[in-house]
């Protein structure tokens, strides 16, 4: 796992997505937090992260698309699948290095938190509960679009597809709220972004915890199976 960890977080900083998704967070971060606290004069880091749930999902295809289509496409995949490594450890390098170039964000992001103290009193609870929730919710999000890269050679096809996926999410809350019952409570259940709700709050909801994870460890087992399936086939 470590060798392909080191090769996929190297292949990030060769090529440019690396930098465009870097450069896209932190302009996303940037354009909100001036919005919510320069502007608005809003000293809560929910609202912040409210707003920054739904708007930075959008650029996470940047960080997945490449991670198996491009090995496909240039069919230097059975190279690394034939290679002396179980595809337990190529999902999870992959899936590492995607996460550890968006936590190189988040630390980066720390700095509003700096700048948010010098303009009132800062609820720690709340701040570190939102960061936690997000890098969950993030999770499940590499994860995701991992798994949709995994089943296509096409990374335009891998970034349409998780884009599709988590704009559904986006609006389950909406589609919630117009109906009512136990239907209401299942898509509210299942909503990644509802499920941030708590989080927002400066709470560390154990069952939303168990709910991201899982989420995130189903999609990296079902990374696996597809990648085991080409290895043989």
């Amino acid at each position: 796992m470590k060798a392909v960890f080191k090769r996929e977080l190297r292949a990030y900083f060769t090529s440019v997505l690396g930098y465009v998704f870097l450069t896209m967070f932190l302009v996303l971060t940037g354009v909100l937090f001036y919005r919510n606290t320069v502007l608005l004069g809003n000293v809560w880091i929910k609202e912040f992260f409210n707003l920054l749930t739904t708007w930075s999902i959008f650029i996470f295809p940047f960080l997945t698309m490449r991670l198996y289509a491009e090995d496909r496409k240039l069919k230097t995949d059975q190279l690394l699948l034939t290679a002396p490594v179980s595809v337990k450890s190529v999902v999870l390098g992959k899936f590492f290095a995607a996460f550890t170039v968006f936590m190189a964000a988040m630390v980066i992001m720390l700095i509003y938190v700096v700048v948010i103290s010098f303009f009132g009193t800062i609820n720690w609870a709340e701040t570190i509960s939102c960061y936690v929730g997000f890098i969950l919710l993030c999770s499940v999000v590499l994860a995701v679009g991992g798994f949709m890269s995994s089943i296509t050679d096409s990374q335009i096809v891998a970034a349409i597809s998780t884009y599709a996926v988590f704009i559904v999410t986006v609006f389950l809350g909406e589609i919630a709220s117009m109906t009512s019952g136990v239907l209401r409570t299942i898509l509210l259940w299942i909503s990644p972004t509802e499920r941030f709700l708590d989080f927002k709050l400066g709470i560390l909801d154990p069952s939303a915890i168990v709910y991201y994870l899982s989420l995130t460890v189903l999609f990296l087992f079902l990374t696996v199976n597809v990648t085991e399936r080409r290895r043989f086939s």
